[in-house]
């Protein structure tokens, strides 16, 4: 479900005249940290944006960015 609304948004970003380069880089990265979860063995909390922060916060090694922090808002909400 994420990984759609991730697919759409980015879709929606490529074709805003806007040019929303930094959220475009925050979606490629929250993506590609989605890629590393084992969705077999792990449940992604799409529902609570502080624990889906925390989780990819952990797979990245480092804090997200404010741009990824206020990525993970809009898709939660």
């Amino acid at each position: 479900m994420i990984q759609t609304k991730l697919l759409l948004l980015e879709y929606t970003t490529i074709n805003d005249n806007a040019n929303n380069h930094w959220k475009l880089a925050a979606i490629r990265s929250i993506r590609n940290l989605l890629f590393l979860v084992d969705l077999n063995a792990e449940i992604v909390p799409i529902n609570n944006a502080n624990k889906l922060k925390e989780l990819l916060g952990s797979l990245k090694g480092e804090k997200l960015t404010k741009d990824e922090k206020s990525l993970i808002e809009e898709l939660v909400t």
